[in-house]
C-alpha cells in the first residue's frame, strides 16, 4: 500500500510542477500515471519553449 501511495505522490508532485507550462496539471499528471513519473519530467523538459534571445537595436 505505501509504494503506491509514493508512487501517486510523486505523480502529483510532477502534475504540480507541470502546471505552470503548456499542458497543465492533468496532461503531466496523467503522463506520470500512465507512463512513469522519469518520462512525465523528460517530456516536460522537452516540451519547455527555450529563452529567446532579446533583439539588438540597431545601430
Amino acid at each position: 500500500m505505501m509504494p503506491v501511495l509514493a508512487y501517486v505522490g510523486i505523480c502529483l508532485l510532477i502534475g504540480l510542477i507541470g502546471e505552470s507550462r503548456r499542458g497543465g496539471f492533468v496532461l503531466y499528471f496523467l503522463l506520470a500515471t500512465i507512463a512513469t513519473p522519469p518520462v512525465a519530467l523528460l517530456v516536460m523538459i522537452l516540451m519547455t519553449p527555450r529563452p529567446k534571445h532579446p533583439k539588438k537595436p540597431a545601430a
